[in-house]
């Protein structure tokens, strides 16, 4: 590993790392990293820490509301995950800003205000839309992750978000749509690959530079719902009797991802799961051609069957392996 620059022995991997720096062999985001200055994988893990604890508290919460939910009063019921909501909130304002005290802090406000909501809602039997709900949370939680500036915060918000959308899909577009298991995925996973490109290449002037695992979130996510989407077509009676418009969202979502992270901002773990999710359709849509060309007529051929599918899929996996370890570069980002 290299020396830490902070070592008295460290002057001459100084000297190597600048030189790097000035023939254009290190990224500027990677200067401080490669001199044992930088981060380091603290602040995912940190951000990561921050978020699953929030969480907890607020499974907490919600659980003791469930289990206790008859013996409480209306008021109580109403008032104690407000009460929550402001302890979060005076955190969040009064904590040395982005501190981790204070990001945990807005977190567990900004899930309580979801919880509040419902809490109302059951008490009073408003009868709103799930969807309904989940889109006004989002409208709160959106401000509040930005002015948090908080990475942590902001992943918070976008799965609200995704909670909105999909409910609201499931009850509004579902009914409306020809090839809703395609369409619905598949404007998720453009939306996801938006909110990606926004934050790491428009709010990285005022937000800082996003750490690898937010990104890998949202590319996993926007590739995720574009590999349902694509799927779907695969695994119905005739193969594409309902058009491509999987096989086009998962095109276009794995191509952009990896231009953008070969050419633009090199991030391999990116491209990996572009390759991936692209490995998985071509080994599905090959098995699937096998199968129905293939007879059962006996053991033999049911075996031959297999070993060709499995062949097939070994073959695309090695051969887009091949191609991602053919665009690794020196300008990785971590």
């Amino acid at each position: 590993s290299a020396p830490d620059g902070r070592s008295g022995y460290g002057a001459p991997w100084r000297a190597i790392v600048h030189a790097l720096l000035e023939n254009g062999k290190l990224a500027p985001g990677d200067y401080l990293r490669a001199l044992g200055l930088g981060p380091g994988p603290q602040r995912w893990a940190l951000a990561l820490f921050i978020f699953f604890g929030a969480a907890q508290i607020a499974a907490g919460l919600i659980f003791f509301f469930a289990y206790n939910w008859r013996d409480l009063s209306d008021m109580a019921k109403i008032a104690l995950p407000q009460i929550a909501m402001a302890v979060g909130f005076l955190g969040w304002l009064f904590l040395p800003a982005r501190s981790p005290a204070s990001v945990f802090s807005g977190i567990v406000a900004t899930l309580m205000i979801g919880v509040s909501m419902g809490v109302v809602g059951q008490v009073y039997q408003l009868g709103a839309d799930p969807w309904t709900l989940f889109a006004v949370w989002a409208a709160f939680a959106l401000p509040l992750s930005l002015l948090a500036r908080s990475d942590a915060h902001f992943t918070v918000f976008a799965l609200i978000a995704t909670a909105a959308y999909y409910l609201y899909a499931d009850e509004v577009m579902r009914p409306k749509l020809i090839e809703p298991d395609a369409v619905i995925p598949a404007i998720y996973a453009g939306g996801m690959i938006g909110v990606l490109a926004l934050r790491d290449f428009v709010a990285e002037k005022w937000a800082g530079e996003a750490p690898g695992w937010q990104r890998w979130f949202f590319a996993a996510s926007a590739l995720f719902a574009a590999l349902t989407a694509a799927m779907s077509e695969i695994f119905t009676s005739h193969l594409f009797d309902k058009g491509a418009i999987g096989f086009v969202a998962l095109a276009l979502s794995g191509g952009v991802l990896f231009f953008l992270y070969s050419a633009v901002r090199p991030d391999r773990p990116v491209r990996a799961l572009s390759l991936f999710a692209l490995a998985v359709y071509i080994g599905a849509l090959g098995a699937r051609v096998i199968f129905e060309a293939a007879d059962f007529k006996s053991a033999f051929s049911a075996a031959a069957l297999l070993i060709a599918s499995a062949g097939w899929i070994i073959a695309v996996t090695a051969g887009l392996a091949f191609a991602l370890k053919k665009t690794a570069g020196p300008k990785e980002s971590a």
